[in-house]
C-alpha cells in the first residue's frame, strides 16, 4: 500500500510544474505548483505554535501537496465530469432559491395577521395537543440572607393581588436567577431544570394541587408561584404556538406563490416556439 502510494506521488510530481522558491521575499511568492502560487501572507503562524521552521515547511508542504492531487484531480475526465454536473446543479436551485425569494420579498401581502393565525390554529387543533406541562409563573433564587424574605414570601404567595411591582424590584435587586415573564407559557421542566426537585415527581399532579411551590438549597431559597397551568394532554395555548404557526402560514404562502408564478410561466409559454418536447 505505501509503495503505491509513493509511486502515485512521483506520477504527480513528474507531471506538475512545481517551484519552490529560494527567495521568499522576492514578489513575495514561496511556491508553486502548476499557475497556482502560494504566498507569504498565506503561512499562518504565531509564538504560541512553536518552532517557526518547522511550522513554516509543514504548512508549505501541506499546499504542495494539496495542489499537485487537485491538478491530478483535474486531469480526471470522470471527476471532472462529475463535479461540472454537481455544480450546475446547485447553480440552478440557487437560482431558484434567490428568485423565490426575490419574488417574495416584493409581495405585497407578506403579512399574517391574528385572524390567519387563530383560524389555522383552530382548523388544525389536533396538532397543538401538549407533550410537555406549560405553565404562567414566576420564579426566584434568592440567597437566605436576603432582607425581608418573609415579606417577600407573602407577596408571592399572593402574587398578582399584591404588590406586584415590589416583587418584581425585589427580584432585580437580591435574586441570583429569576424569570419575570407573567404573561408568557414557558416550560415547566426549563423552569425546575435546575432545582433540586426529587426525580421521580409526578409532575401533572405536583401543578394540580400547587399554586405556590418553594425549595431550600444550601445557602439559597427557590420560589416558583404558578400562575396559570397546561397539562400533557391539553391543548396547547395559542399564544405559545403562533410563532410556528406564523412560519407554516408564511411558508404555504411562498410555495403557493411560487406555484402560481410557474404554472403561469407554463401557460403562457408556446410550445416550438419557447420550448420543444422531443
Amino acid at each position: 500500500m505505501g509503495n503505491n502510494i509513493l509511486i502515485f506521488l512521483i506520477l504527480i510530481l513528474s507531471s506538475c510544474d512545481l517551484l519552490i522558491s529560494q527567495d521568499p521575499d522576492q514578489s513575495g511568492v514561496i511556491a508553486k505548483v502548476g499557475d497556482t502560487y502560494l504566498y507569504d501572507d498565506d503561512i499562518v503562524y504565531n509564538p504560541s505554535l512553536g518552532d517557526s521552521t518547522v511550522i513554516y515547511n509543514s504548512q508549505v508542504n501541506a499546499w504542495i501537496t494539496k495542489q499537485l492531487i487537485l491538478n491530478s484531480a483535474f486531469q480526471n475526465e470522470n471527476v471532472m465530469s462529475q463535479i461540472e454536473r454537481k455544480v450546475e446543479d446547485y447553480k440552478e436551485s440557487l437560482m431558484l432559491f434567490e428568485f423565490e425569494k426575490y419574488l417574495y420579498s416584493n409581495s405585497m401581502d407578506i403579512k399574517i395577521s391574528e385572524d390567519q393565525i387563530s383560524k389555522y390554529y383552530n382548523d388544525n387543533k389536533d396538532d397543538f395537543i401538549l407533550p410537555f406541562n406549560l405553565i404562567k409563573a414566576i420564579y426566584a433564587k434568592l440567597p437566605l440572607d436576603a432582607p425581608s424574605l418573609s415579606t417577600f414570601r407573602n407577596n408571592l404567595k399572593k402574587y398578582p393581588n399584591s404588590d406586584t411591582s415590589e416583587v418584581i424590584s425585589y427580584c432585580f435587586q437580591f435574586a441570583e436567577k429569576s424569570f419575570l415573564e407573567d404573561s408568557t407559557w414557558i416550560k415547566f421542566d426549563d423552569i425546575i431544570l435546575n432545582l433540586p426537585f426529587p426525580r421521580d415527581l409526578d409532575k401533572s399532579k405536583f401543578l394540580k394541587s400547587r399554586t405556590f411551590y418553594e425549595i431550600r438549597e444550601n445557602d439559597f431559597i427557590h420560589f416558583i408561584r404558578i400562575l396559570d397551568k397546561k397539562l400533557i394532554g391539553d391543548y396547547s395555548p395559542i399564544t405559545f404556538e403562533e410563532d410556528i404557526i406564523n412560519t407554516i402560514l408564511l411558508n404555504n404562502r411562498k410555495q403557493e406563490l411560487f406555484d402560481n408564478l410557474r404554472d403561469s410561466i407554463f401557460n403562457n409559454s408556446v410550445r416550438g416556439v419557447d420550448y420543444e418536447i422531443y
